[in-house]
C-alpha cells in the first residue's frame, strides 16, 4: 500500500507540475531572470497557505508537533543549494521537475538533469566516508534549528512560535497575490511577409 500510495502522490504532483508549467525548461528560465512571475506566485502561495494551514491546526490543537520530523540545519546543505542553483540556473531543470520534463518538453535538459544528478549522488556517496573521517560533518552541523519556536526541543532563530509561522504564511499569500504575473511585457511575434517580385 506504501508503494501504491507513493506511485499515486508522484503521478499527482508530476501532473501539478506539469499544469503549472514548472515542468517547461523556458518557464523556469524566464521565472529566474524575474520575467514571468506566475510559477514564484504558485511557490510562494503554496508554502505560505501551507504555512497557515500548519500554524492553525497547532494553535487549535488538530496538530500533534511531535509529527513533525525536523532535519538537521546543515552548512552543507547551504553550500549543496549554492551549487544546486547555478545547475538549475544553467540547465533550467532540477529533480523535482526534470522527470517531468522528460516526458513533455525539453528532453534533453531533463536527461541531462537526471544523469547529472545520479552522478553526483554517486560521487557523494562515494565520497561520504572520507569527508565523515575529517570531521567535516560534525563541524558544520548546527543541530535541528526551527526559524520559529515552535517547541522547546529545538533551537529556533526567531522565538514568536507558530504565530510567527503563520504571520509569515499570511506574508507569502498576501506577496503572492500582489506579485503581477509579469515584470516585463512580452515582445510582439514579429510578422514574416514574404512576397514573389
Amino acid at each position: 500500500m506504501t508503494i501504491v500510495s507513493a506511485v499515486l502522490l508522484g503521478g499527482i504532483f508530476g501532473f501539478a507540475l506539469y499544469k503549472s508549467g514548472a515542468s517547461n525548461p523556458k518557464k523556469l528560465m524566464s521565472t529566474l531572470r524575474l520575467e514571468n512571475l506566475s510559477l514564484m506566485k504558485i511557490i510562494l502561495f503554496g508554502i505560505g497557505s501551507a504555512s497557515i494551514l500548519l500554524s492553525l491546526s497547532a494553535l487549535i490543537g488538530l496538530f500533534d508537533i511531535g509529527h513533525l520530523s525536523i532535519k538537521n540545519t546543515h552548512l552543507g546543505v547551504i553550500i549543496g543549494g549554492l551549487i544546486f542553483g547555478i545547475g538549475f540556473g544553467t540547465a533550467g531543470a532540477c529533480p523535482g521537475t526534470c522527470v517531468a520534463a522528460a516526458g513533455s518538453s525539453g528532453v534533453k535538459k531533463a536527461a541531462s538533469s537526471i544523469i547529472g544528478g545520479l552522478l553526483g549522488a554517486l560521487v557523494f556517496s562515494l565520497s561520504y566516508g572520507w569527508f565523515q573521517s575529517l570531521g567535516l560533518f560534525d563541524s558544520m552541523n548546527l543541530g535541528k534549528l526551527t526559524l520559529f519556536n515552535i517547541s522547546d526541543k529545538f533551537p529556533s532563530v526567531i522565538n514568536i512560535g507558530f504565530g510567527g509561522l503563520l504571520i509569515m504564511g499570511l506574508i507569502l499569500t498576501g506577496v503572492a497575490y500582489i506579485l503581477p504575473d509579469r515584470l516585463t511585457k512580452p515582445e510582439p511575434a514579429k510578422n514574416h511577409i514574404s512576397s514573389s517580385i
